[in-house]
């Protein structure tokens, strides 16, 4: 089984690719520090059924695949940005059709037991997911006729969908649509900690890494107590989320 930690926890290098990533990135990332995940992956061939329903994916990824390299297929169960579609009839004009090779290079599919095709279109950083019912994308440019329902659930649909659109145009994303999560410093170095702790750092060992010199050379927990207190609070979520790996912000 793979063991320890994920990256490197005392080289921010080794995260800064989610830096520039969309935030289901960050669900990933913890997913494959997960022990029960790489357990299951390891003997994915015996997995209890239903395991990957229930977390979420469509399919197996190797956890030892970091972002951008790993590009999990989420449920639309799982990711309210998901998008539905059905083809319809083509009569449309050209440029209303969608052509999927225009898009090869982003593109990975999952197709269940119903033959329904479940698309990501994606470069690693950002994610564009369409779940396709009573047709396919295969075989030349396609109308898809999407369906979006609802208030406030249509509101991260739509975003996805402007981002279809703009793809499908343009054949990439333009840097304006691209990701930019505020919080991913704090979720990164909430990353960071989950890596130390599973490589068997103590926190004072995290709090001299994080914040060097700030930390007093001796007594720190009384002379740092403030900074002692922060990596306190990074241990518990970090724990959390490396028991529970999904129950992070990261598909709101």
């Amino acid at each position: 089984m793979i063991r320890g930690p994920a990256a490197d926890w005392r080289s921010p290098q080794s995260y800064a690719e989610l830096l520039i990533s969309d935030r289901r990135a960050f669900a990933w990332e913890w997913l494959r520090r997960n022990s029960r995940y790489r357990r299951q992956w390891e003997a994915r061939a015996f997995a209890p059924s239903g395991f990957l329903a229930d977390i979420g994916l469509l399919g197996w990824i190797d956890p030892a695949l970091a972002t951008p390299a790993a590009r999990p297929i989420w449920s639309i169960e799982r990711d309210p940005r998901v998008l539905r579609g059905r083809p319809a009839a083509n009569d449309s004009p050209a440029d209303d059709l969608f052509d999927v090779r225009e898009v090869a290079a982003f593109v990975s599919v999952e197709i269940d037991a119903s033959g329904n095709e479940h698309w990501l279109l994606s470069d690693g950083h950002w994610a564009v997911r369409l779940d396709l019912h009573d047709g396919t994308l295969l075989g030349g440019p396609v109308l898809v006729e999407h369906r979006i329902t609802g208030l406030q659930s249509a509101r991260p649909k739509l975003e996805s969908l402007k981002q279809f659109v703009v793809l499908a145009e343009k054949g990439h994303l333009p840097g304006s649509m691209m990701p930019k999560e505020r919080r991913a410093a704090q979720w990164i170095m909430e990353l960071r900690v989950g890596d130390a702790l599973l490589a068997g750092a103590n926190q004072q060992a995290i709090a001299r890494q994080l914040w060097g010199d700030a930390i007093a050379p001796s007594r720190w927990r009384v002379a740092s107590a403030s900074y002692r207190l922060r990596v306190q609070r990074l241990v518990k979520t970090a724990q959390r989320y490396l028991a529970e790996p999904l129950a992070g912000p990261w598909f709101d």
